[in-house]
């Protein structure tokens, strides 16, 4: 009777622990609490893609991190993502609600012919919205900077 329920227990602090490391992966998927605002200037985010960075949502075999950026309603963004080497990380870029569906997403930019990817987005309501830095290829990692502008401004 007492091995049973020290297996049980260690069964119970197992999955407590599992949870904990679960729930820490998935807030660490979001770049902080912080929601993003798109001024005048737009927004610019340096940013980097690391082996310690979870995998994305979609692209499972790719790393990702996510940003909260407050849109506006019928506005249209220009929202890149953009590699000193794209060789090494080839961007892939994803929006989503605030649920978490897939709005958009892009991975070459054709009109500059470059592996950047760039998406002209339509905000369907006044929210925020999450934006997604990943990769084309599994398990790149590098340098990206994430660029946010309100189209023709």
């Amino acid at each position: 009777m007492m091995t049973r329920n020290w297996r049980l227990g260690l069964v119970a602090v197992t999955a407590c622990a599992c949870a904990l490391l679960i729930g820490t992966a998935t807030s660490r998927a979001v770049q902080g609490d912080k929601v993003h605002e798109v001024g005048k200037d737009g927004l610019k985010i340096d940013g980097k893609l690391t082996t310690n960075d979870p995998r994305d949502a979609v692209r499972s075999n790719s790393y990702a991190k996510v940003y909260l950026v407050k849109l506006q309603k019928d506005k249209v963004y220009t929202i890149r993502l953009n590699s000193p080497d794209q060789m090494a990380l080839d961007p892939w870029l994803r929006i989503e609600d605030d649920k978490k569906k897939e709005l958009a997403f892009n991975d070459d930019d054709f009109e500059e012919k470059t592996l950047n990817s760039r998406i002209d987005f339509k905000a369907p309501a006044d929210g925020t919205f999450r934006i997604i830095a990943t990769s084309f290829g599994d398990n790149q990692t590098g340098d990206y900077t994430l660029l946010i502008k309100e189209k023709g401004k």
